[in-house]
């Protein structure tokens, strides 16, 4: 999946389809309250991975039904879109840093990528550049 705005990631309820009235059903109206403690949670905590049973209690709802609200609004599960959204926020300070004295791997561990090779690997197939491409062409 190719996501090439931050903006998808930061409002996803302006995403949904125009002229569709979502308070007209009673799940539907659940789920947006559901999505906006997911999302003020998830911006809470923004540079750590975080499990499924953690973010369930933190915003009081089982996880069928946060998964349920994610794949509605969101178009995909709560931990692809959190890793998604790491990935944006890793870009967006690669953008931002000095090259001369950062590296990738201190921005990944810093917004909780452990695992480098494999971060890479989906970072290159998300912005089809290596993070050290995207570095280099930082400020």
């Amino acid at each position: 999946m190719r996501l090439s705005s931050m903006r998808t990631f930061i409002d996803p309820l302006e995403c949904q389809a125009d002229g569709v009235d979502v308070q007209t059903k009673t799940g539907r109206s659940r789920h947006n309250a559901i999505i906006a403690r997911f999302l003020e949670f998830s911006t809470a905590h923004p540079n750590r991975p975080l499990c499924l049973t953690e973010i369930c209690a933190a915003i009081r709802v089982a996880d069928r039904t946060l998964r349920e609200a994610c794949e509605e609004h969101l178009g995909m599960g709560p931990i692809r879109y959190l890793t998604l959204r790491r990935m944006h926020l890793v870009r967006d300070a690669l953008l931002r840093a000095e090259a001369s004295n950062t590296t990738v791997t201190r921005v990944a561990m810093d917004h909780g990528f452990c695992e480098l090779g494999r971060f890479s690997v989906v970072y290159r197939s998300l912005f089809c550049e290596t993070p050290s491409e995207t570095l280099r062409r930082a400020l």
